[in-house]
């Protein structure tokens, strides 16, 4: 005949069955911890990854549109500074051509002297054609 086990022995046997369950489950629970922190770690460094790849690959673009724009400008400016000085130099020529005793020549030679006649002209015009200040200055 089997011996029924005592109340106390059953209750015994239960918890140490129950704590072998909690101590079975804590460890997946661990576990399962364990590889969703590390999950999350890995897709956070994937991510920052990839964030700092695109922000790369877009300031590369960036840079190689600015490079290209200001290539395309330069080129266009260099065009017309150098249609705006043939005209320039044209309209200077026919002047110092115009001009007797050997001044063109020297126009022609120096473009500087004609720039400071040009500038030297200008501010003698700006004098005489400017208005006298008849008003007398506000006292303060």
């Amino acid at each position: 005949m089997k011996k029924n086990k005592s109340l106390k022995e059953n209750i015994e046997d239960q918890a140490a069955s129950t704590m072998d369950d909690v101590k079975s489950e804590y460890k997946n629970v661990e576990e399962k911890t364990v590889e969703a922190v590390t999950k999350a770690k890995d897709d956070v460094v994937e991510w920052a990854e990839e964030g700092a790849a695109k922000i790369k690959q877009g300031a590369h673009d960036f840079t190689e549109n600015a490079k290209e724009t200001l290539q395309k400008t330069s080129k266009s400016i260099d065009k017309n500074v150098k249609q705006g000085m043939d005209q320039y130099n044209a309209k200077a020529q026919e002047v110092a051509d115009k001009i007797p005793g050997g001044f063109g020549d020297k126009v022609v030679n120096y473009p500087w002297v004609a720039v400071t006649i040009g500038v030297l002209l200008g501010l003698v015009l700006g004098i005489l054609l400017k208005p006298n200040a008849t008003k007398e200055p506000l006292d303060l």
